[in-house]
């Protein structure tokens, strides 16, 4: 493979991911999270060059209220999808922005995933 033919879907990820459209930045942010997923039997994330602008965005949309339900969302998806890749890319400093989310929710996913995201943050504080 050559180096276009890497690069080219890092670059299509990070439209995808960079997009002002929520839905379609969820979407980016579930298929890293797959991508990561299958680093167990692939031995890599084809994704993972990028971890550090997803984990940005995931913590952009934490920052802020959840998304009100629309055509082709439904209320707090952005934030199941930011906690959902922050399972694997939470950093300690991520703790007080997961326990936000967790002590304002009042969705039961939402706050069972945040708890998850909360773990792996405190689990890489004492490494």
């Amino acid at each position: 493979m050559s180096a276009d033919e890497v690069g080219i879907p890092l670059q299509a990820f990070d439209a995808l991911l960079h997009s002002p459209n929520v839905p379609t930045v969820c979407r980016a942010l579930n298929m890293y999270q797959v991508a990561a997923a299958y680093t167990r039997l692939s031995g890599g994330n084809p994704l993972e060059p990028l971890a550090a602008d997803v984990r940005e965005v995931a913590r952009e949309i934490l920052a802020r209220p959840p998304v009100e339900a629309g055509d082709d969302i439904r209320a707090g998806f952005d934030h199941l999808s930011a906690l959902n890749v922050l399972t694997t890319l939470a950093e300690p400093d991520d703790v007080d922005l997961i326990t936000g989310v967790l002590n304002d929710t009042t969705d039961n996913e939402i706050r069972a995933v945040a708890s998850l995201a909360a773990d792996t943050a405190r689990r890489r504080a004492g490494e």
